[in-house]
């Protein structure tokens, strides 16, 4: 039983111990977007996602810049975020896009009930 709990714990001496990560609010929705990734650029082409569930076992990392790329490709400091989110709400060319295909949803779909009868009264 106990090495059962233990064994639990890590994924395994193949993958090198890495540990059950612990959830938080922020590792959930940086998974879910990298789910839904394929949404946020419909002409970049992904293999379809084949995780349903959340994965247990994962990693996050940071991407460390290089010295020799100082002025041609880095991301400057204040440009950097803490997460994905965060990344994706600072992005401009990704609100455009999420504004432009909002209003087409909402173009296409017919007016609800409760709308048509306020305009009735008036």
């Amino acid at each position: 039983m106990e090495r059962r709990k233990e064994a639990d714990k890590t994924k395994g001496g193949k993958w090198f111990n890495l540990p059950a990560t612990e959830m938080t609010e922020e590792k959930l929705r940086d998974l879910e977007i990298i789910q839904m990734r394929s949404i946020l650029n419909p002409k970049q082409f992904y293999k379809k996602n084949d995780l349903k569930v959340v994965p247990k076992y994962f990693q996050v990392g940071t991407v460390v810049d290089s010295h020799a790329d100082f002025y041609h490709d880095r991301v400057p400091k204040k440009d950097r975020k803490k997460n994905l989110v965060d990344e994706l709400m600072a992005n401009a060319d990704f609100q455009r896009y999420n504004k432009r295909k909002y209003a087409e949803i909402i173009q296409t779909k017919p007016g609800t009930r409760i709308a048509s009868k306020t305009k009735k009264r008036k």
